[in-house]
């Protein structure tokens, strides 16, 4: 699949240039002042949900939380040491490891796009084509009903398709690698399409890393 086709098919990716615009520089109070790394949102932009109640920049959000944006809206977030960046018309789900608020053990993105940076330990991230195993690692994913798509930004992955997770196959690269994975299994290689370094720079700022690349 090409990078405009693909581009086409994202209805959840949009309005990136208009977040980055809108929500980095900020000039509309929607930042949260933060000297610290703590588990939070950090940018809002239009209406967000946390376990089915509308979000503010004050709603607390742990490793157990739900988090939904609507068609116009997308949001920043650290839980823990871990930085995401969620798209418009995006569903994503997170389970935590024990009772721990603060430690993930999976993702899961119903729908849409998600940009994350991860810190060390285990993670497991799911969509409903493929199912990522991660060790802290920078991953861009987007969900769709029939296919999903996967770019391991820097770091290592074990990526499978859901219909056969036994096949694993080992993801390893300092700056990106993308990868298309159908409702049938197949998995083909895919470019670079609908996130920037810039936004993985900033998502590393926030729990005060640096990119390796």
């Amino acid at each position: 699949m090409s990078s405009h086709q693909h581009d086409n098919s994202c209805p959840a990716c949009q309005s990136r240039r208009q977040f980055l615009g809108s929500g980095l520089i900020l000039g509309l109070g929607l930042i949260l002042p933060s000297m610290s790394i703590a588990s939070g949102f950090k940018q809002l932009n239009g209406e967000v949900w946390v376990n089915g109640r509308s979000a503010n920049a004050k709603t607390r959000i742990h490793a157990g939380s739900t988090i939904k944006t609507s068609a116009n809206s997308s949001t920043a977030f650290v839980i823990a040491n871990n930085a995401f960046l969620l798209r418009p018309n995006s569903h994503v789900k997170f389970t935590r490891q024990g009772n721990s608020r603060l430690s993930i053990s999976t993702l899961r993105l119903i729908t849409g796009g998600l940009l994350s940076v991860f810190g060390s330990g285990p993670k497991k991230l799911v969509t409903p084509t493929a199912t990522i195993g991660i060790r802290g690692t920078g991953v861009y994913m987007e969900a769709q009903e029939a296919s999903s798509y996967v770019c391991l930004c820097y770091g290592k992955v074990d990526l499978s398709a859901n219909v056969s997770v036994d096949k694993t196959e080992e993801l390893e690269t300092k700056h990106h690698k993308g990868k298309n994975i159908g409702k049938d299994g197949l998995i083909a290689d895919a470019g670079m399409t609908n996130h920037t370094d810039d936004e993985l720079v900033m998502l590393e700022d926030l729990v005060g890393r640096k990119v390796p690349f």
